[in-house]
């Protein structure tokens, strides 16, 4: 959230406002999506703390489908805002999430 500045926001965002950038320094040039690695890892590691395996699976795969889901949402967005930059950006950067590549965009 430091990192994007006034450009982060909890809702996926429809129109592009006039003060949009696309971010890809700090953290986000090392995974295109920061908060929602941060929030996975959290959401599991929480449950290996307490020590509970069922929890476990059920966060991982649970947390796992809403951010695949979420990050295809986003990226299509991304891609009308920012179109070739964004490309270009998400063929260097992973999603950081495991076996999330993201909105597969074919030319």
């Amino acid at each position: 959230m430091l990192t994007a500045g006034s450009n982060f926001n909890h809702i996926v965002q429809n129109e592009k406002s006039d003060t949009h950038t696309l971010v890809t320094s700090g953290v986000y040039g090392w995974f295109r999506h920061p908060s929602y690695v941060g929030w996975f890892y959290w959401s599991i590691g929480t449950q290996v703390l307490l020590c509970n395996p069922v929890c476990v699976v059920g966060y991982t795969l649970a947390s796992w489908r809403f951010f695949r889901e979420r990050i295809e949402e986003e990226e299509f967005t991304l891609i009308h805002f920012f179109g070739e930059e964004y490309l270009e950006y998400k063929k260097k950067v992973p999603s950081g999430l495991p076996f999330i590549k993201g909105v597969k965009v074919e030319l």
